[in-house]
């Protein structure tokens, strides 16, 4: 039995899932705060669900007031 592989998905339902934008999340990747993700032969962005914890990290450090 093999190691089951880690759920990805596509840029619409992390923004779904992280509350941010489309847009916030490819300005993320660009500045280095989401690391780029593989994409997949349509050229969709294919992002591990474990992207979701630094989203949730950078929302939290924007609530106090914590902006770079």
């Amino acid at each position: 039995m093999g190691v089951p592989e880690e759920k990805v998905v596509r840029i619409g339902e992390l923004s779904a899932r992280s509350g941010l934008s489309r847009d916030t999340l490819r300005y993320y990747e660009r500045f280095g705060l989401l690391p780029k993700p593989p994409r997949a032969s349509g050229g969709f962005r294919l992002y591990p669900l474990a992207a979701l914890d630094p989203l949730r990290f950078i929302r939290r450090a924007q609530s106090v007031g914590r902006t770079g």
